[in-house]
């Protein structure tokens, strides 16, 4: 499978057809997102045995590089010709993939894209350890462009996403987050990074602060689509596509958005499903019952309807860009985004 094919799988579900294909979009920066790739294995390589064996796991786990993919498509925005994009683009990715690690020893996660996660095969104490090790490497590497502009900026991000990943703890189980609650901690947990992504790339390019906060904004609102579609998904992917079980995240007592929607109009019978699975007591029958429901109420629908308005609000922010082939696939980014199947 091409990187292209990956990042992005088109979808039909409740989105239009994308106008651009995902290789029309990478095709731009598809050079230095090799480097990217080579830098990101390279990287991970270590004369410490079990750091070394674990890294290799990583590097070999896939992935889409979006977060990359994005840094990239700004810097070319924002007409950036220097060769720390590159770095940067790795730097976004190991923060990334410290997090996936954390957040699957959190959530005890038994997989991760359709294989065993770092953690069920080393266990939690070393697994944690080897995150701790990526974010410090990220820093390390983030050093390089020479910016104290960057370090601020990454420790901002690592902060602001770490606060969510705590802030998650406490909502572990809830069936009653307020739409501010649910959305505060997906712009912690998801979003500020992908507002990262764009935002670093001005920085780099010296842009104005004007520029530099579209750039921001564009990112977060393209991370909260992101994000609402990957809860979309929960119920509508497949395990086969997906790598994990239907209502992996309500298993794991994350409360997404189409189960808030619902719960939201006063479903009893959608409660009492929402609360079987949390405590582990549902089949896999249940589990279908509860995606009727969803289907059937319109909370899909609505959840896909919020993904669209974030992806249009992200779309406006480029309009303050002069046009060209970087900005013309960033104002496609969000219609291939939202229609992905995993």
């Amino acid at each position: 499978m091409s990187r292209a094919a990956g990042f992005l799988s088109l979808s039909e579900r409740s989105f239009r057809e994308p106008l651009v294909s995902a290789e029309d979009i990478v095709a731009g920066v598809s050079a230095r997102l090799d480097r990217v790739e080579r830098l990101f294995r390279e990287s991970l390589a270590s004369p410490v045995a079990i750091v070394d064996e674990i890294g290799d796991f990583v590097a070999t786990g896939g992935g889409k590089r979006v977060r990359p993919i994005l840094h990239l498509l700004s810097a070319d925005l924002c007409g950036y010709r220097g060769p720390h994009d590159v770095v940067l683009g790795t730097v976004l990715e190991f923060i990334h993939s410290a997090t996936l690690i954390h957040d699957d020893v959190i959530d005890a996660a038994e997989t991760r894209r359709g294989r065993p996660s770092a953690h069920h095969r080393w266990g939690n104490t070393v697994t944690v350890l080897f995150g701790d090790y990526l974010y410090a490497k990220a820093m390390a590497m983030a050093l390089s462009a020479g910016s104290l502009r960057v370090m601020e900026r990454l420790a901002w991000i690592t902060l602001r996403m770490t606060e969510g990943e705590m802030i998650q703890t406490r909502y572990a189980g809830r069936l009653d987050l307020s739409m501010p609650e649910y959305l505060d901690l997906i712009e912690r947990k998801t979003a500020v990074l992908f507002g990262g992504c764009c935002e670093l790339a001005g920085i780099l390019a010296g842009v104005d602060p004007d520029a530099e906060e579209a750039l921001r904004e564009y990112g977060l609102h393209i991370g909260l689509a992101f994000q609402i579609v990957d809860d979309i998904l929960d119920f509508t992917g497949t395990t086969e596509v997906m790598g994990k079980p239907i209502a992996s995240d309500l298993r794991e007592g994350k409360a997404t958005l189409p189960v808030l929607d619902l719960l939201a109009g006063g479903s009893t019978r959608g409660y009492a499903l929402a609360a079987r699975i949390v405590a582990g007591d549902a089949g896999v029958d249940e589990r279908e019952e509860l995606t009727s429901l969803l289907r059937g109420s319109g909370a899909l629908d609505r959840a896909a309807s919020r993904a669209r308005e974030h992806a249009a609000v992200a779309v406006s922010r480029l309009e303050r860009f002069p046009d060209g082939p970087a900005k013309r696939a960033l104002a496609a980014v969000p219609d291939l985004l939202i229609a992905r199947n995993r």
